[in-house]
């Protein structure tokens, strides 16, 4: 179990609302997988066209590149975030959704090794110019970033707002969604993600003022110094769900099938994002 915090603001420019990491630093062992790994996400058409969310690992020039011990690591944590859309799906009635990344050939997702020069690691900013000057800021992508230095999350991009719509430029790019070492794991990578995806908004009905939600156990949920009063602090809405589960109770960001006076009826739904394979 993590629990989440803050985390430092690097004065990305553009933040969108509720952008502020959640993911408390955790402890993690990159050790190269001894031989082939199943990974359990779908692809989608070609794998590449389309609206994608696109990996990313980046590290400097001047340190040892980890992409080929790292790889299966992070495609581990696409599938763990991948499962976690299609629980919810499954828990909120409406069908099946998985996330559309960019894939390969055998339905791998694919991870870019992206170097940069080691004073564009400074900061999340440098490091988002860094990669943009490379060619990832297309408009049909969110980026999922996992940097090769010490950090925690951050996602922020073109912003967005709570309209229902397709046209609501949460359902276009580009979005970063940036992961320092000190906060990789899949329900790091998986809380910044849905904030590029737009969760949570502030006119959500268990909304905080900085972008998650109070309503627990929930991957968006967190003391954020934001939650309301009442009710004046984190509640346990869903005793006994899994930890890191997608919108406990499926009335802030998520849901598949909202009757009609649930507040995702009438505002912005991840559950109709053009980043999810609908089924």
């Amino acid at each position: 179990m993590i629990r989440r915090k803050r985390a430092m603001a690097f004065g990305a420019a553009a933040i969108l609302a509720g952008a502020l990491a959640a993911t408390a630093p955790v402890t993690t062992t990159a050790a190269a997988a001894p031989g082939p790994v199943a990974h359990s996400t779908v692809c989608d058409g070609d794998g590449t066209s389309g609206k994608r969310v696109q990996p990313l690992y980046v590290h400097s020039t001047d340190q040892p590149d980890r992409h080929d011990e790292l790889v299966d690591q992070f495609r581990g944590f696409a599938d763990q975030i991948d499962d976690d859309f299609v629980e919810a799906a499954q828990r909120l009635g409406g069908g099946v959704r998985h996330v559309r990344f960019t894939t390969d050939g055998d339905c791998h997702i694919t991870l870019d090794d992206v170097a940069i020069d080691p004073a564009a690691m400074d900061t999340v900013d440098t490091i988002t110019d860094a990669i943009k000057a490379q060619g990832y800021d297309h408009q049909d992508r969110k980026y999922l970033v996992w940097y090769d230095k010490d950090g925690c999350g951050l996602a922020f991009g073109n912003g967005g707002d709570d309209r229902p719509g397709a046209d609501n430029p949460y359902n276009a790019g580009p979005h970063y969604a940036t992961i320092g070492t000190g906060c990789w794991s899949w329900q790091a990578s998986g809380h910044e993600l849905l904030h590029t995806l737009g969760a949570v908004q502030s006119s959500a009905p268990n909304a905080t003022s900085n972008g998650h939600c109070w309503d627990d156990e929930d991957i968006m949920c967190y003391d954020d110094g934001g939650i309301p009063d009442p009710p004046g602090g984190l509640v346990k809405a869903c005793e006994g769900a899994p930890e890191n589960q997608i919108d406990c109770n499926g009335d802030d960001y998520f849901n598949t099938n909202p009757p009609e006076d649930n507040y995702l009826a009438t505002h912005w739904n991840v559950a109709n994002s053009d980043y999810l394979i609908r089924q």
